[in-house]
């Protein structure tokens, strides 16, 4: 049996993946399908569910990664919720810089 690879459904996502779902020829004066950024997000969090269950089943090991997936979700769709022409500039990703510790 084949294991699937949950991490890569998530590698690249930012709110710039949504965006373009959003205005799929590039012209942001006419977004084209408003509602695909959250159809989209509504897919990887089915995603996100069974990857849960799978964890919590004890058939993965690869929490880290679902973490990291999880919070992609959430900075991607944090961002792309916030913003707008004109709105306040705001950091990418939010999330501090890791310290580096000696």
């Amino acid at each position: 049996m084949t294991s699937i690879d949950y991490a890569a459904r998530f590698e690249g996502l930012s709110s710039d993946t949504l965006f373009a779902l959003e205005y799929p020829s590039g012209d942001l004066d006419r977004p084209e399908d408003t509602d695909a950024p959250q159809e989209f997000v509504e897919q990887l969090l089915v995603v996100l569910a069974d990857w849960r269950q799978q964890l919590l089943a004890g058939a993965r090991t690869d929490a880290d990664s679902y973490q990291a997936a999880l919070d992609a979700v959430r900075e991607a769709w944090l961002q792309y919720s916030f913003r707008w022409e004109g709105g306040p500039s705001l950091p990418y990703p939010f999330d501090l810089p890791q310290r580096v510790t000696s």
